[in-house]
């Protein structure tokens, strides 16, 4: 029997599920365009086809794929290993069939097409494999979700629906190219998950060409012992067959921060410890300006130049000495802060010397570690006493490791990372258990609760739908009667049981029952069905104008089923058993009704009391006025948005578009530990973004901090903020990007006079 997946796994075949639905339903609309612009008969005639296949067997299609892609993990689990991604060799190819060889090819092409566009994302995802797999020596030729495993479920999901060879090319070629738009969102996702379930990340895999670390190329295979750095002076390089030099390894290129010269290593670690650490005295002090640490880039910029040789080595150096400037001079940076950013100028000047990438990527684990240490220090608002000073001392330990540890590997930055989200979670949670509530296990009860609902109603929709039932009757027992079964469910037994012969005893109500002893019955039975409903709404809630509808519309239904000659009696025993089998569905369990609601958009709110919801702070949708106007002008901020432009400077890599601040595309950028300005009232108030259940359906955020008081938003009120400019964060971009944007223009007000002076 196959080992269960684990949990990280699972959320992983959840994700690329995902993924392939929205692929599946862009490709059905993709589709049916091109069939509109087809100048052949038969090629329309295909399209159309495809588009009619996937829609008829649309989750079909999903289950294909995700069984697929479990039994090729289950299958790895079994052998040990699973089947690296290596050449085979001709004699294995010989022993194919051509059909078996035209998949392989197939599946190769499909894979290199998923794989394009998000390299520096897979990267990421490949940094978890050692934790997934429970094994450090895992390396990204054994990553459980790289293109090449996407793409063969891909292809057993195609192969599934049709026979036919030229229905499975044009389904596979359509699939494929709208599945490679969501794969660097989805892996981003996944790298996000794996980094915020605790896992641990390792080195990553060597930078190729789209982020190639510059210098020297490595050393050759053949190479002799290189000498140490350090080593005594007039050391002989190694040599190779024939007593050719080779240059020695490359230092650091093992660690993805690319090469950097051992005399320029030499002299960063020189200056560096020539560099007294913070004091947690001057750090506490936020008048100490005298601990403020110096550009030491500046200071430097001489030796630093003599020690390179190349002018894109120079303009590095001028570049980053003038990021610090700005980052030591921002207002928005707390002085407690600035001072422990200083003690960063070396590391990350090696990290751009080795690898220009830095000043592109924003997901480069350097920049990253940066821009956290920013925002995280700008939601604290007194940082001498705790949960601020607390935040200080971690920060303080955490950049001295790096400071005066290995700052040449990817490695130490990321485990950084991991560590500070770690406390700030732990610090969060505190917060939060502090006020006397466990909110957020709460919250996931509720979660749950409103998952098995809206999976029960689903499952209850279907199983009435083809009874002889009015339509305002079915749609009440799914909607509206459902919830009463599944909370009854969570009360025992006996409750549960009720509720499911409430629900029955509604339904045969309305059956024909004129002439017969039914009817007597009926009308006895009336008052104790009509109280029975009423108490059973009570238990979730419902509004009361829903029971004033349902009775509304029941009374003439029933005057009806009087008046209407009854069944046979083996036509109405069949009815009956129809509706008792309906109503004998067992409520999915807490499991089952995340797989198959995780991708829908649910409405939270309804499953909580208005006690409960005033217990959480749960802002609802229908306490904002949407249509009143928002003062966008927050006074404090009256730099706009940054655009990928504004942080690309001539010389370097283009930069990627700085992350959003505001707007629909915020959402998903939300941030455990920042702060944001939020607008559900009548003015803007500060709010720190505390805790994100595991489905990110809900949010919880906390204002103030001496006296934090809770406020929680569901994903569906919070997206709407967003999507109306009411939630904005406090930056109006990270540190690196604002800072990256006053060098440019610093460097651009510089151009003319430059240019003056050298034309005199």
């Amino acid at each position: 029997m196959p080992t269960p997946l684990t949990p990280h796994l699972q959320l992983a075949l959840q994700r690329l599920g995902q993924a392939f639905e929205q692929a599946l339903e862009r490709t059905q609309e993709v589709t049916g365009q091109l069939a509109g612009s087809a100048l052949k008969a038969a090629r329309r005639d295909e399209l159309l086809l495809t588009q009619a296949l996937l829609r008829q067997q649309h989750a079909q299609c999903i289950g294909n794929f995700e069984h697929s892609l479990r039994h090729q993990w289950e299958q790895a689990q079994t052998v040990g290993e699973p089947v690296r991604n290596r050449p085979s060799a001709w004699g294995e190819l010989s022993l194919m069939d051509d059909s078996a060889v035209d998949a392989l090819v197939a599946a190769d092409r499909i894979g290199k097409a998923l794989g394009h566009g998000c390299e520096w994302e897979l990267r990421d995802v490949e940094s978890f494999v050692g934790a997934l797999l429970n094994d450090d020596d895992a390396g990204p030729d054994r990553n459980p979700v790289r293109p090449e495993i996407v793409a063969r479920a891909l292809m057993h999901a195609v192969d599934e629906l049709t026979d036919q060879a030229s229905l499975r090319q044009t389904l596979s070629e359509e699939i494929t190219r709208s599945l490679s738009l969501q794969m660097k969102l989805c892996y981003a996702d996944l790298a996000i998950q794996f980094r915020q379930r605790g896992l641990k990340a390792q080195d990553l895999r060597p930078l190729t060409s789209d982020a190639a670390p510059r210098g020297p190329a490595p050393a050759m295979a053949n190479a002799g012992p290189a000498a140490p750095m350090g080593g005594p002076a007039g050391a002989a390089m190694p040599t190779g067959p024939g007593g050719q030099a080779v240059a020695p390894a490359p230092i650091g290129a093992q660690g993805g921060l690319g090469y950097v010269e051992p005399v320029v290593m030499d002299l960063l670690r020189r200056l560096h410890v020539a560099t007294p650490a913070v004091s947690m005295a001057a750090l506490a002090d936020p008048s100490a300006t005298a601990a403020m640490p110096g550009n030491l880039i500046h200071q430097h910029r001489d030796e630093l130049r003599q020690a390179t040789h190349t002018p894109l080595d120079h303009m590095v150096i001028d570049v980053v000495a003038s990021l610090f400037d700005a980052i030591l001079a921002d207002p928005k940076v707390p002085p407690q802060m600035a001072r422990l950013l200083g003690r960063l100028q070396l590391p990350v000047l090696r990290a751009a010397l080795g690898d220009t990438s830095f000043f592109a990527k924003r997901n480069h684990p350097v920049r990253r570690f940066v821009n956290r240490l920013a925002s995280l220090a700008c939601s604290f608002e007194d940082f001498s006493r705790d949960p601020g000073l607390g935040f200080l001392k971690r920060v303080s330990e955490l950049v001295e490791e790096i400071a005066g540890g290995d700052f040449e590997r990817i490695k130490t930055y990321e485990n950084q990372l991991d560590q500070l989200d770690a406390f700030i979670a732990g610090q969060a949670q505190q917060t939060l258990q502090a006020q006397g509530q466990d909110t957020a296990a709460l919250l996931e009860r509720k979660e749950a609760l409103a998952r098995q609902r809206l999976q029960y109603q689903k499952q209850l929709e279907k199983a009435l739908g083809d009874l002889p039932l009015p339509e305002f009757l079915r749609r009440f027992l799914a909607r509206d009667w459902g919830p009463v079964i599944v909370e009854a469910s969570t009360k025992g037994e006996a409750q549960e049981l009720m509720a499911r012969r409430q629900g029955r005893d509604l339904a045969v109500s309305v059956l024909p029952k004129g002439g017969s002893p039914a009817r007597k019955d009926f009308l006895a039975q009336l008052p104790l069905l009509v109280r029975g409903v009423n108490l059973g709404l009570d238990t979730v809630g419902s509004p009361e104008a829903i029971r004033k509808q349902l009775f509304a519309d029941l009374l003439p239904v029933h005057a009806e089923s009087l008046k209407t000659p009854s069944l046979s009696p083996l036509d109405h025993n069949l009815l009956v058993k129809r509706i008792e089998a309906a109503f004998g569905l067992a409520v999915p369990g807490e499991a089952e009704a995340l797989r198959a609601t995780a991708t829908l958009d649910i409405d939270l709110e309804q499953v909580f009391a208005p006690e409960e919801a005033s217990q959480v702070g749960l802002v609802a949708e229908a306490q904002v006025a949407w249509n009143g106007q928002v003062d966008i002008d927050l006074g404090a901020e009256p730099e706009a948005p940054l655009q990928a432009v504004d942080i690309s400077i001539d010389g370097l890599p283009e930069a990627e578009a700085p992350e959003p601040t505001s707007g629909t595309a915020l959402f998903d950028h939300l941030q455990l530990g920042c702060a944001y300005r939020i607008h559900t009232g009548t003015d803007w108030k500060k709010v720190k973004l505390t805790h994100i259940s595991a489905q990110r359906s809900f949010f919880i955020f906390t204002e103030g901090e001496q006296f934090p008081k809770t406020v929680t938003m569901t994903a569906r009120m919070l997206r709407r903020l967003c999507e109306t400019e009411r939630l904005r964060t406090v930056e109006n971009a990270f540190l690196l990007e604002r800072a990256t944007a006053r060098a440019r223009n610093q460097l651009a007000a510089l151009l003319p006079a430059a240019k003056a002076g050298a034309a005199r």
